[in-house]
């Protein structure tokens, strides 16, 4: 199975709550037989700029490894912030127009230091899904569907996807 890749994660270590690593693990790593060696996670406790590099080596490593593939990925999976960022791309954030690989980004309330694949990334895989559930995401889902300005504005309508949406996060599309 695998390999898997995240595509951003918060720069704290691999046991706090905050991580995606430790979420990931607790849902579903956790429950599967995959060998270790194909789990690739950012190293959120590392330094920022570093680990930015050393993914993106691990990223370009995996691509030699696909003989040939255009692509990175099968499969990117992809959530939606309240704030229209997805990955760790935010509204207003310069990461959105990078040829890099990785980049490192900032929160824009909290200040937090993350690690994400940028856009250029991102696109070079075969399907893009987004899974979005809840209520408190209606709003910014209804935006993403319907403001056609939203693409200028909220880096999850950067992507072409599918789109997955639970009935409360569907709520307020028309």
């Amino acid at each position: 199975m695998g390999p898997y890749f995240f595509s951003d994660e918060r720069c704290v270590p691999p046991t706090d709550e905050d991580s995606n690593y430790k979420i990931i693990s607790h849902y579903l790593l956790n429950h599967i037989s995959i060998p270790a060696k194909n789990i690739h996670r950012i190293r959120g406790e590392g330094n920022p700029k570093e680990e930015s590099l050393r993914y993106s080596r691990d990223i370009q490593n995996h691509l030699k490894a696909r003989k040939g593939k255009a692509n990175f990925f099968d499969w990117v999976f992809l959530g939606v912030g309240l704030d229209g960022h997805t990955a760790s791309l935010f509204p207003g954030n310069d990461s959105i127009n990078s040829t890099k690989l990785c980049e490192v980004a900032q929160h824009p309330e909290t200040g937090q230091n993350r690690i994400t694949m940028t856009p250029f990334a991102i696109t070079k895989s075969d399907r893009i899904t987004y899974h979005v559930f809840g209520e408190r995401k209606a709003e910014i889902i209804s935006k993403l569907f319907s403001d056609p300005v939203a693409s200028n504005i909220y880096p999850a309508s950067q992507f072409q996807g599918e789109w997955f949406l639970d009935q409360a996060a569907a709520s307020k599309v028309y």
